[in-house]
């Protein structure tokens, strides 16, 4: 996570950006860019291909490893940029549940958990066929787990 721009390559080729679009939006040349593009390679998050081409070596919906050093970077950052909105945008939504689930119950909401976020994958997927202007960097934010209120813990008998 030292590279700042190498995390920022990485979104963008996930994202399906082409050379050109990353280096007229950020503020990296073209030599930067390619730079964290043969990293990636080595990575083998992509295939750099002849033209600067680039092709995926990951599904869309593929996840950063567990403790892993990208995913440590958005809980404790990310996470709180995209958690500072009060969602009450035309274009925002956040919906929070609680329910006491059984661990078969709990089973079953991942595997929905899943597909929402394959759904989510296939519209990314749709949404490719419209010029990069058209297209806005976009947050899904899915999380379950086992959880009580921290003031509700206090009140537990001992």
């Amino acid at each position: 996570m030292s590279d700042a721009k190498l995390l920022l390559v990485a979104v963008c080729v996930l994202n399906q950006w082409e050379i050109g679009n990353i280096v007229d939006t950020y503020a990296l040349s073209e030599a930067e860019c390619i730079q964290r593009l043969v990293k990636l390679d080595r990575l083998r998050l992509i295939d750099l291909l002849p033209g600067n081409r680039i092709r995926l070596n990951v599904a869309r919906d593929f996840d950063w490893r567990p403790k892993g050093p990208i995913r440590m970077y958005f809980l404790g950052q990310g996470m709180g940029e995209f958690l500072k909105s009060d969602f009450s945008g035309g274009d925002e939504v956040m919906a929070f549940s609680h329910a006491m689930l059984t661990e078969q119950a709990m089973a079953k909401m991942q595997a929905e958990i899943r597909k929402l976020r394959q759904r989510f994958a296939e519209i990314h997927e749709e949404s490719l066929a419209a010029p990069l202007a058209k297209r806005r960097g976009t947050g899904l934010l899915l999380a379950m787990r086992e959880w009580e209120i921290g003031a509700f813990i206090k009140l537990r008998r001992k």
